[in-house]
C-alpha cells in the first residue's frame, strides 16, 4: 500500500511540476534515460528533454495540466487527465483529454510515460460521449 501511494504522490508532485513550466522541477521527477512516448509525436528521451518540451507548452500556448483520476498498484500508475490550453493565432481556449501510464524506476521516479491522447476534429477535446465531467469532478472549461 505505501508504495501505491508513493507512486500517486510522485505524480502529483510531476503535474504540480508541469504547472510551472519549470524544465528541472519537471527533470527531477524522472530517471535520467526516461521516455515519454504519445499518440500524437514521436517520443521525448530523457530527463531533461521532457522537461523542455513542458516550458515551451507552458510559455508558448498557457498549457495547465489537471488529474481528474488517478490509480497505482507497486508497479505503475494510471491517471485521466485534462489539459487547458490557448490556441496562440486565435486565442481561444481548449480542453483535451487523455490517459497516461506510468513506469517507476527503483528509486521512485518515472522511468516511462505512456501517453493517450484524442485527436480527432469530430470531438476536439476527447470529451467522453453522453459523460457528465462537470457533475462527475471532471475538469471542464467554464
Amino acid at each position: 500500500m505505501e508504495r501505491r501511494k508513493r507512486h500517486l504522490e510522485h505524480v502529483r508532485s510531476y503535474y504540480d511540476a508541469l504547472n510551472t513550466g519549470d524544465p528541472d522541477k519537471v527533470a527531477a521527477h524522472f530517471a535520467p534515460d526516461a521516455t515519454h512516448y504519445y499518440t500524437r509525436m514521436g517520443p521525448h528521451q530523457g530527463a531533461r528533454t521532457i522537461g523542455e518540451h513542458t516550458h515551451w507548452a507552458v510559455t508558448t500556448i498557457e498549457g495547465q495540466w489537471h488529474i481528474d483520476n488517478a490509480i497505482a498498484d507497486d508497479e505503475q500508475a494510471v491517471i485521466e487527465w485534462a489539459m487547458t490550453w490557448r490556441v496562440p493565432e486565435t486565442g481561444e481556449r481548449r480542453l483535451d483529454r487523455g490517459s497516461e501510464w506510468f513506469a517507476f524506476a527503483e528509486d521512485g521516479r518515472i522511468k516511462e510515460v505512456r501517453a493517450y491522447f484524442h485527436s480527432d476534429p469530430r470531438n476536439r477535446s476527447g470529451n467522453l460521449v453522453g459523460f457528465d465531467h462537470k457533475g462527475r469532478g471532471y475538469t471542464v472549461l467554464d
